[in-house]
């Protein structure tokens, strides 16, 4: 281990994806300025605002200063709410909005997490505590001002505050109409060497993940949708899969009428591909509605954490250990039509954000974090937001008029959208 320890050092170098540490808004997916829409036009008066809640539930233990919570580890898991402030201080709603349209991935507009809001320690297992309670009515009051009835839970890869994490999320659940986003939020430092510890540690949240991922499915939510990131990727699937094995005698349609679980997203994915295969990809179609793994070829933060765990990632598949599968545990992934794989290898535009090149796709770019809100808000098969399949496979793809054709469903779907 002592001969390889350079080797893993040098790699974790290199890996610095998962974004800076300055808390900014994502740019505006790109159907958001499709000048034929207008989604803001629905929202209620009390909406209209730069100021929005993301809701927490993190293991990061507090401190004292500006950045909320840091990098150390707390006894539980703390539940809140942050207040998010989108854009620059005494921003207007219209500034705000003119700043969507404008906005780029190389200008990225500033946020602030303004005022957080402690509700307490989350129980274990089975027993809830009035924080539970407190978190679960919150969530519902935010669900009742919104016509987005849906809830998302993100978990976040390594290299980030809590501040930025709650920041890059308050600008998704703008662009998502203002439902309730919630953040799991895990102790990781801010050094590109982190990558070497923080992920392996952070493997003792996936009981806490599994039990919040059940705790929104208390609230009054049509669904839960579940993001997530790099090396929060292995810590959402195996959530998940404990999850099934706490419901074995159900089956799909009781864990959706129990869980109500619609998209299950992975991004950009640090878990092994063998292992997801063998132990992941059942399970999370057993309790989601569809299991959507966005996948490139250039990124190459997983190609080094391919390097140094010896196997390809996920997100950043090799054929070779495709063929080391069995017959049915291929059948799953190539068959399953609630299975997509979605090769975003050469869609145009950025593919990171301050961090290692091609790891931050899903957010950088207006394109495919256009698919990504999407999947965020409405359990939509491929064909009909616009993907394509590559020819001779099942891997799905975004054609040239992706956007413009996703922005034409819209409005036959909802004809209310137009500007």
């Amino acid at each position: 281990m002592a001969s390889s320890l350079p080797l893993l050092l040098a790699g974790a170098a290199l890996l610095a994806g998962c974004a800076p540490v300055v808390p900014h808004l994502a740019p505006t997916p790109a159907v958001i300025k499709d000048p034929r829409l207008d989604f803001a036009r629905n929202l209620q008066p009390a909406l209209r605002t730069t100021q929005l809640p993301v809701f927490f539930a993190t293991t990061r233990k507090a401190v004292d200063g500006p950045e909320h919570f840091g990098n150390g580890q707390a006894d539980g898991v703390t539940l809140g709410v942050a207040t998010v402030r989108l854009g620059e201080p005494g921003w207007t709603w219209d500034q705000l909005l003119a700043s969507d349209l404008a906005s780029s991935v190389a200008q990225p507009r500033p946020g602030e997490v303004e005022l957080v809001q402690v509700m307490g320690t989350a129980g274990r297992g089975d027993a809830f505590t009035q924080a539970d309670r407190d978190f679960i009515a919150n969530i519902d009051a935010q669900l009742a001002r919104t016509s987005n009835r849906s809830v998302v839970l993100y978990v976040h890869g390594y290299r980030v505050t809590f501040d930025e994490v709650a920041v890059q999320m308050g600008s998704f659940a703008h662009y998502l109409g203002q439902g309730a986003t919630v953040t799991f939020q895990w102790p990781t430092g801010t050094k590109f060497w982190n990558y070497v510890t923080d992920c392996p540690k952070a493997r003792q949240f996936i009981p806490d993940i599994a039990r919040l991922v059940a705790l929104l499915a208390q609230t009054q939510a049509r669904q839960v949708n579940l993001l997530a990131y790099s090396c929060g990727s292995p810590l959402l699937a195996s959530a998940l899969a404990q999850l099934r094995a706490q419901h074995a005698g159900l089956d799909h349609e009781a864990l959706q009428q129990r869980l109500r679980i619609g998209n299950v997203i992975f991004a950009a994915s640090d878990v092994d591909l063998k292992t997801f295969a063998r132990e992941h990809v059942k399970p999370a179609l057993d309790l989601a509605q569809q299991v959507v793994v966005y996948f490139s070829r250039a990124d190459r933060a997983l190609g080094f954490s391919s390097l140094i765990a010896g196997a390809s990632r996920l997100g950043s598949p090799e054929l070779e250990d495709l063929e080391e599968l069995s017959l049915d545990e291929l059948r799953v992934m190539s068959e399953e039509p609630r299975f997509q794989a979605i090769d975003v290898t050469d869609v145009r535009g950025a593919h990171e954000m301050g961090g290692m090149k091609g790891h931050g796709y899903w957010y950088a770019n207006e394109v495919i974090s256009t698919d990504v809100t999407l999947s965020l808000r409405y359990p939509i098969p491929p064909e009909r937001r616009c993907l394509r399949t590559k020819p001779g496979t099942k891997v799905w793809r975004m054609p040239e008029d992706y956007v413009e054709c996703v922005g034409s469903r819209l409005l036959e779907a909802y004809p209310a959208l137009r500007r």
